[in-house]
């Protein structure tokens, strides 16, 4: 199963690049109680939110200023995959999560309202 999200955000590739992979930000749009992201191929991460807990995970792409992927742990996790792609003035992120999905719904929902907190974000 796969499901993916879209939105333009008001900011250039290489600053949306930033704010989607570095830790100090990745937590104001989306893993709220904090994030480590050892950003190499095959680096540790942890996704935290307080309500949830953590949730470790892997790097598996870097391709700075264009693609981040990671998977959630344990193996096999779900794919979630972070295209970004010049749009005018801005930035298109694309994120896709593929993988078993355990509810693809609330997922899905979720990406939304991280893209928009993501946009928020880029035009402060």
């Amino acid at each position: 199963m796969e499901l993916s999200e879209q939105a333009v955000i008001p900011a250039d590739p290489e600053h949306t690049w930033r704010l989607v992979t570095e830790p100090r930000h990745v937590q104001q749009w989306y893993a709220f109680g904090g994030a480590d992201i050892e950003l190499v191929p095959g680096g540790a991460m942890l996704l935290r939110w307080d309500e949830h807990g953590g949730f470790p995970a892997r790097v598996e792409a870097v391709e700075p200023g264009h693609r981040f992927a990671f998977r959630w742990l344990p193996d096999p996790g779900d794919l979630v995959e972070i295209t970004l792609t010049p749009a005018g003035a801005g930035t298109l992120v694309r994120i896709t999560e593929s993988g078993t999905l355990d509810n693809a719904e609330t997922s899905a929902v979720a990406w939304k309202n991280s893209l928009s907190l993501l946009a928020r974000l880029a035009q402060n």
